[in-house]
């Protein structure tokens, strides 16, 4: 099969294009789970890149209204709403870096809330893709 430059150029950005998670491993933390990139390495609170600069955690709440509450009194802002979850966002300063936060809360009970930081403006996608990818485990 042959392939056209346009066609190959749309193969490579599209491999290129695809967030962290195109190698995955489940982190989870009592009945909810998300997904990481392969390789992070979990301690007693998160699971974070080897070099540090990106983390996760994910809790559980009563509620999605208590997690979303306790969000937004730390300055999360929601950015969008599906039937299953409620994505929030903001911007932090750690070690003299800004990073984006990403906090998503899904819509179980209990609530699921995952919590993911990465240096701003690096692999946005990513961070959103891994903050939505929580889920209620029983």
């Amino acid at each position: 099969m042959r392939l056209s430059v346009s066609r190959l150029a749309v193969l490579v950005l599209a491999a290129t294009a695809l967030p962290a998670l195109a190698q995955a491993a489940p982190y989870a933390k009592g009945h909810c789970q998300m997904t990481v990139p392969d390789g992070w390495v979990a301690s007693k609170t998160r699971i974070a890149s080897t070099d540090k600069s990106r983390w996760a955690s994910v809790m559980e709440a009563p509620t999605t209204a208590q997690a979303v509450q306790l969000e937004t009194s730390m300055g999360a802002k929601t950015v969008s709403e599906t039937g299953a979850a409620v994505l929030m966002t903001q911007t932090a300063s750690f070690g003299g870096k800004t990073n984006r936060m990403y906090h998503a809360v899904t819509k179980s009970t209990p609530a699921c809330l995952a919590d993911v930081t990465f240096p701003d403006g690096v692999d946005d996608g990513a961070a959103r893709q891994i903050a939505l990818s929580v889920k209620a485990v029983r």
